[in-house]
């Protein structure tokens, strides 16, 4: 039943309440900010994690703690309207333009109206702002605890599930380029040419923000588990520019035929004739031995 599950594909839906609005984009002016989290999942995966702010700018890392793996590396540059993805062990990357929510709505693929015949699942949100502060330099932070509660209908492919959380957040008006205070998110899950219809009711709308500590409990179909989020280090020291830019030695990486991009190679003719080749092999060996 998981490995279904798991295969299913996921369409995102905007979900927007009557006071809610397509997230706008946004060029920040951040003061410069370190934020370090280490986030554990199960007491099994655990994720070191630091933003860094400077202006129009953000950085983001991200790396498994005990596992030798490239760090992953995300640099936004609201200013130019672009996101680079870096691996700093295989010194590679990809850049994409950061474009308006509008402008992705308009390219979206319609949904048949057969497919949307599937069945509700009914999702509530409460969100509700306890009223506790504590200040991190600058920053004043609130504690927030939030339920989510998706109950399906029979039939449904989404699984029933609680999420329930409670940490301590920062506003960071314009991360990622946006100010998406007022959105709401919904989602839609597909089986068998068939998607949940996501009925979103808001109970508390306090909103959250950025974590600086967090514990979250997730029940899905009977199956427990727990995240927290801690923080390591809160820091406004300056922060030198060249932080939020491609470093130098870096080169772009390989576009498999598929469309997507492996970082663990750079896009050299040697690479790309090599993919190529493997897919044609692969093609022959399916349909020939």
């Amino acid at each position: 039943m998981r490995s279904e599950f798991t295969a299913i594909t996921f369409l995102f839906l905007l979900a927007l309440t009557a006071s809610a609005s397509l997230p706008q984009f946004l060029v920040p002016n951040f003061s410069d900010l370190t934020v370090k989290t280490r986030r554990t999942t199960d007491d099994q995966h655990v994720t070191e994690e630091a933003l860094y702010l400077k202006g129009p700018r953000e950085r983001r890392e991200s790396a498994l703690v005990g596992k030798n793996l490239s760090k992953s590396i995300t640099i936004t540059q609201c200013d130019q309207r672009l996101r680079v993805s870096m691996n700093d062990k295989e010194k590679t990357y990809v850049s994409f333009p950061i474009e308006d929510w509008s402008e992705r709505i308009k390219r979206a693929r319609p949904i048949p109206a057969e497919q949307l015949a599937g069945v509700d699942v009914n999702v509530t949100i409460d969100s509700v702002d306890t009223g506790e502060r504590r200040q991190f330099g600058n920053y004043t932070a609130r504690r927030v605890k939030t339920t989510t509660k998706v109950e399906p209908g029979p039939g449904a492919v989404t699984p029933p599930s609680l999420t329930e959380g409670d940490g301590w957040y920062i506003d960071l008006l314009g991360l990622g380029c946006q100010d998406s205070r007022s959105v709401s998110f919904g989602w839609l899950h597909a089986s068998s040419g068939k998607q949940d219809r996501t009925v979103l009711k808001r109970l508390g709308t306090a909103p959250r923000g950025y974590p600086l500590e967090e514990t979250t409990h997730r029940t899905e179909a009977g199956r427990a588990s727990v995240s927290k989020v801690e923080l390591l280090e809160f820091s406004e020291t300056p922060l030198d520019a060249s932080l939020f830019e491609l470093p130098a030695g870096y080169r772009p990486a390989l576009r498999n035929p598929y469309g997507n991009y492996d970082m663990t190679k750079p896009a050299t003719l040697a690479n790309r004739l090599q993919a190529y080749w493997d897919v044609w092999r692969a093609w022959v060996r399916h349909w020939f031995l």
